[in-house]
């Protein structure tokens, strides 16, 4: 089936001198700095996995189609995971989810010369104006009489210039985001500053793994609440120890534990 997708591509040695091949599927625009547009797949994802799957002696195949298609194509086993996917009980029916390393939240942004914000509370205290994007979380700004403005489909870069021109003051975004923008943008860092600690501690993020996958064993999660909510370590079935996507998390936390992953998000995020 692989040889009807759409950028189709091998990475790193012959598959004869590797123990598996693993297929990992995304969609085909950017979302830089993860990914290119298809079918150029340079990106953190893609030197993220290609280092985890050549620690358990694997390739990496990654395979760009329209998200849908993708996900149809995981349910069916023929593509293994999705690098960075977000949990949904719908989706937990088909995919089990695992912690990629990479952790991301909701920081602020301010003009440089703005003091340390700790909460949400400062910024309704300093009466400060929240800039939210259209169709964006707001994080309940209301409720703590915080007065916000609401561009309508600005960019990341429109936005930080209302706060730069002082038409807004509070911008609060994906801290992952935002230090990308930092690093593509020196000329604004430099006036900017980020808020860490106002709003959402970093939350870990995972990676979708197709149950069907040739490179998996399920078994029932012991831990396992029916009475509580569905979330990505709540499901029925966990990965067993002895399965090839269980190696692939396990090369993933070495590599966090080592600091190649704090490297290679410093490639394409820059420092902390």
């Amino acid at each position: 089936m692989l040889k009807f997708f759409f950028g189709f591509i091998l990475i790193g040695a012959s598959f004869s001198a590797f123990a598996c091949e693993l297929v990992m599927g995304y969609r085909t625009n950017a979302k830089p700095p993860f990914i290119s547009a298809a079918p150029d797949n340079s990106g953190l994802y893609q030197a993220l996995y290609k280092e985890a799957s050549r620690r358990i002696n694997c390739t990496l195949t990654v395979v760009r189609q329209p998200k849908a298609r993708i996900l149809h194509l995981m349910k069916e086993g023929a593509v293994d995971f999705y690098p960075g996917l977000s949990f949904s009980s719908a989706r937990a029916e088909h995919f089990v989810f695992l912690p990629n390393g990479l952790k991301d939240g909701y920081i602020g942004l301010t003009r440089s010369s703005e003091q340390e914000i700790h909460s949400l509370h400062d910024v309704a205290a300093r009466k400060l104006v929240m800039v939210v994007s259209f169709g964006g979380y707001d994080l309940n700004a209301k409720q703590y009489g915080i007065h916000t403005r609401k561009p309508y489909d600005f960019t990341l870069t429109q936005i930080v210039d209302l706060i730069l021109e002082g038409h807004a003051d509070f911008y609060a975004y994906n801290l992952l985001a935002v230090r990308y923008f930092l690093k593509t943008h020196p000329e604004r860092a430099s006036r900017l500053k980020i808020h860490n600690h106002c709003c959402q501690e970093a939350q870990q993020m995972f990676f979708g793994v197709s149950k069907r996958s040739k490179h998996i064993l399920l078994r029932p999660n012991p831990n396992y609440r029916p009475d509580l909510t569905l979330s990505e370590t709540n499901t029925p079935e966990q990965v067993q120890e002895n399965s090839t996507i269980w190696r692939l998390y396990q090369a993933l936390e070495e590599m966090a534990q080592d600091g190649s992953l704090r490297a290679i998000e410093a490639r394409y995020f820059g420092q902390e």
